[in-house]
């Protein structure tokens, strides 16, 4: 038996049925918002990926004819490609997510987000981006959400949460924001002419509303929601960053990323790659993982300049364009 949870929001009717399709999936959520409805499922590989050095994370979207009423006819009957907007919505559901499963995870994940009706004044590419966080939340996936995002229009002079299409149209401001329970993670934003305080109130407004929506899936997380399951880590080991930080001090790390010629930037963190290859050329094991253990000490390096020291590598202020 399917449970089914409902809020209101933007003056539509947010429904999640949790069970009732895809059982086989780690997890999944119909999402119906007005009289759009989407299928969102969360898929996980059961062992890690040999031999790479990222998290494979796969975003789908696919628009179907039959979800506006339509159906290919003529000589072409099948549906083609992915289009550009399905492409581009499966980017904006990837980028604030990406950041919150664990760096060190390298199981296969699919998010597959699954177009059934649409309705013009309830974005579909909205309730996706829903639907890939709450069945994400569902799973046994490892994942630090929920997250929600909000679309925030502005019509004669007036912020419109959520705008149909039609509203779109006439809208001086299409703005969409992602947010965790503690702060905003991904701004898409395209305005007419627009003050910078109109901008940030939006901006508030939308976060605000996300709470909202996150507030509404933990209790359904809550009740639903799996255990998450245990993985092998591929982190780098903490002791290989300190014996490394012995052999290149992290101002010397400084000083060679803080450049604005990236040709000078690779050649300075060339030479200090050659000095810990040279240190630890007797331990076969740090070796197997040293490129990407330096990787990594520059990027954190750089990280800590723009975040603690407010600086960038080019030598620009945070607040400098």
């Amino acid at each position: 038996m399917y449970k089914s949870y409902s809020m209101e929001l933007a003056g539509r009717t947010l429904t999640v049925d949790v069970d009732r399709v895809c059982a086989q999936s780690n997890g999944a959520a119909l999402m119906h918002y007005g009289d759009t409805t989407v299928l969102s499922t969360c898929t996980a590989s059961a062992k890690p990926r040999d031999g790479i050095d990222f998290f494979p994370l796969s975003v789908e979207y696919e628009e179907k004819m039959y979800s506006v009423g339509k159906f290919p006819g003529g000589f072409k009957k099948r549906e083609g490609r992915a289009s550009d907007n399905a492409i581009l919505t499966a980017r904006v559901i990837d980028r604030p997510m990406r950041p919150l499963f664990p760096k060190d995870y390298r199981n296969d994940v699919l998010l597959n987000n699954l177009v059934l009706s649409v309705d013009q004044d309830a974005s579909p590419e909205l309730l996706a981006m829903l639907g890939s966080s709450l069945s994400t939340c569902l799973s046994d996936v490892p994942f630090d959400g929920p997250c929600a995002t909000t679309q925030i229009g502005m019509v004669g002079g007036e912020f419109v949460v959520n705008p149909g299409n039609g509203e779109k149209a006439v809208s001086d401001l299409l703005l969409t924001v992602a947010s965790t329970k503690e702060k905003v993670i991904m701004i898409e934003a395209g305005a007419n002419e627009l003050p910078e305080d109109k901008m940030i109130e939006a901006i508030y407004l939308a976060h605000d509303v996300n709470q909202q929506i996150i507030g509404f899936f933990e209790s359904i997380i809550e009740e639903c929601g799996k255990e998450k399951h245990s993985y092998v880590s591929s982190a780098i080991p903490e002791e290989l960053f300190a014996k490394m930080k012995e052999v290149v001090k992290p101002e010397e790390m400084e000083k060679a990323v803080f450049t604005d010629d990236k040709a000078e930037r690779d050649a300075n963190v060339s030479l200090l790659s050659e000095r810990l290859v040279e240190a630890f050329q007797d331990d076969e094991e740090a070796l197997a993982i040293l490129p990407d253990a330096i990787y990594q000490y520059e990027k954190k390096t750089v990280r800590k300049m723009i975040l603690k020291d407010h600086k960038r590598p080019d030598g620009r202020a945070i607040d400098e364009i």
